[in-house]
């Protein structure tokens, strides 16, 4: 059951595995997430290419997912990946950062083109089949998506013009999981330029000049440390158009809280959820947009008058 190749488990593994994890999150009621990694098949069809850069992808799906999650070789082209407790989100930004870092890394060491496309299913407890046939067949699906995605954004590359990323989003905290996730949703939007950092310099100066930029910060930088840095913004002249978006561990509304209250524009509890993050960031620029169109109108008035 040992792929010779590559060392990792075959897809008769896998299969045994996997009904065996089915059955933990039936009885556990835990989420399970299934990746599906294929090689563009030039590179596997070339025998020179071939040894090597499928065992530089095997080294890499170990060295970027957790020590926890299961990889297999399941075809010539094929590995597969179990992700125990792990949401759909988390399996998506583990599918982007794969489709990032591994063609990067496989150019560096072997200089070689490079491309894998990522099949993505998320296994709810509640509607766990135990017909493993079926979730691989939904997985192939979702990597044929992602497939045809690609070849869009190729096409689209080919025949528009690159255009200038005009709202420019800051992260400023230390990485999670869940702003991890925030920031890769946000950076597939062609619109966006996402800048995460732990320094507050480098944040205000990554969006400083900038004609709109939201700014979220991270609920674990100090109620002292969010205060200065609201005011820094709003006295300063160009950061006057920044959103200020931050999260927030405890509900209680305290007299610092309030505070910030007053500085910031909205002031979300942090386990809100991803998708509401991401719609506040989107909100936060059509505000900037409604007040530029009032300001507008409002220079026209006083003109006319």
């Amino acid at each position: 059951m040992i792929d010779t190749e590559t060392g990792l488990r075959n897809m008769e593994g896998f299969v045994e595995d996997l009904k065996r994890e089915l059955v933990r999150v039936r009885e556990h009621k835990y989420r399970m997430t299934l990746l599906l990694v294929e090689v563009d098949d030039r590179i596997s069809a070339d025998e020179f290419y071939k040894g090597s850069s499928l065992e530089e992808v095997s080294n890499n799906l170990s060295e970027i997912l957790r020590n926890n999650d299961s990889i297999y070789r399941i075809a010539e082209n094929r590995f597969v990946a179990i992700l125990q407790s792990t949401y759909e989100a988390g399996g998506e930004a583990a599918a982007l950062r794969l489709k990032r870092l591994i063609p990067k890394k496989i150019k560096e060491r072997l200089n070689i083109p490079f491309s894998i496309s990522v099949g993505v299913l998320s296994i709810d407890p509640q509607e766990v089949t135990a017909d493993h046939t079926k979730l691989l067949d939904s997985l192939e699906k979702d990597l044929f998506r992602d497939q045809d995605c690609q070849k869009l954004d190729l096409d689209l590359v080919k025949k528009e013009p690159k255009k200038e990323k005009t709202r420019h989003v800051v992260i400023l905290g230390i990485k999670s999981q869940e702003l991890d996730v925030v920031a890769s949703i946000l950076s597939l939007n062609k619109d966006y330029e996402v800048h995460f950092t732990s320094s507050r310099e480098k944040g205000l100066n990554a969006i400083r000049g900038q004609r709109k930029g939201v700014l979220i910060v991270d609920p674990d930088i100090s109620l002292e440390s969010r205060l200065e840095t609201c005011e820094k913004i709003r006295l300063d002249r160009e950061l006057h158009d920044i959103y200020i978006i931050c999260l927030q561990k405890n509900s209680n509304l305290d007299s610092g809280i309030k505070n910030l209250s007053v500085l910031a524009d909205e002031i979300l509890p942090v386990d809100i959820g991803i998708d509401q993050i991401v719609r506040s960031v989107s909100s936060g620029f059509r505000v900037m947009d409604l007040k530029k169109k009032f300001q507008k109108s409002l220079c026209f008035l006083i003109f006319l008058i």
